[in-house]
């Protein structure tokens, strides 16, 4: 077998070839049955999991002793539900978060190549190379889950407004402030 299997993949079953045998007989968790000497089992559940028996037929003996096999299918996590703190202005840290699920483990990829296995890691300082989309995928007994993904915006800072003023005036006048118009 290639257990242990995640749910939603192939459990793949065999036995040994015996000699003339005209048949083989499967037996196993949620009523399964197989006449094939290695049944495969797509999609497979939690329910999959437990003790399969296979016996062989050879004309003109009796069936064969059953031969057993213990199979474990683990859950597949869930997609974290991604999310973040965006929009934020740049230089401004950029925390990303992923929703708690069981005792898994964590990995995040992004923009300009950015990877993490944290469950919710924070990019300190982010420039606009940080925007994009982030995907977080949760891995639990070796099943790793579809991704979350969340989009970021990270909005550049204004340039600086050039500053003005009607000086020099003379006392008593009115001093008129201006500063230049930023989109």
């Amino acid at each position: 077998i290639n257990s242990p299997v995640c749910s939603g993949t192939t459990l793949n079953l065999t036995a040994s070839t015996i000699a003339s045998a005209s048949g083989y007989s499967w037996n196993g968790p949620n009523s399964y049955t197989s006449a094939v000497q290695n049944p495969s089992i797509g999609g497979v559940t939690t329910l999959a999991s437990g003790t399969y028996s296979v016996t062989a037929t050879v004309p003109g003996c009796p069936v064969s002793p059953a031969g057993t096999v213990s199979v474990t299918v683990n859950q597949t996590p869930a997609a974290p539900v991604a999310s973040s703190n965006s929009p934020v202005c740049s230089g401004n840290d950029l925390s990303l978060t992923a929703s708690t699920i069981g005792s898994s483990t964590y990995s995040w990829t992004g923009p300009g190549g950015f990877t993490s296995a944290s469950q919710n890691p924070v990019i300190v300082a982010a420039t606009s190379a940080n925007a994009g989309t982030y995907s977080v995928s949760a891995t639990e007994n070796g099943c790793t889950g579809p991704n979350g993904t969340t989009a970021v915006t990270i909005t550049p800072l204004p340039a600086a407004p050039t500053a003005g003023s009607n000086s020099p005036l003379c006392t008593g006048n009115t001093l008129n402030l201006t500063a230049s118009v930023i989109a």
